[in-house]
């Protein structure tokens, strides 16, 4: 049976992160938080407090059932990806101003 937690616990974790997202830093407000499972459920994680953080609710949807290091390596991905594209456009423009 899943354990529940509290609205206070919730809050004190939210206190503990300074209101901000345990993923991105982003400050949190009520409309932007979501409670998410460190160990995502579907990776043998537990419903308690001690698997629970509080996260921007973007950052949740985008980490959907990966595990941190998942996500971090795909956040990688897609920073890496558009610094080349970056780079690669801020050639070709100086190339054209030539």
């Amino acid at each position: 049976m899943a354990k529940s937690i509290t609205g206070s616990q919730i809050l004190k974790i939210l206190e503990d992160q300074k209101y901000r997202c345990a993923l991105s830093g982003r400050l949190l407000t009520p409309q932007t938080a979501s409670v998410d499972h460190i160990i995502p459920l579907s990776k043998n994680g537990t419903h308690d407090i001690s698997n629970i953080w509080v996260v921007d609710h973007k950052m949740n949807l985008a980490k959907g059932t990966m595990s941190v290091d998942e996500f971090i390596s795909v956040c990688r991905d897609v920073v890496k990806f558009q610094e080349s594209k970056i780079s690669q456009d801020n050639n070709e423009n100086k190339q054209c101003n030539e």
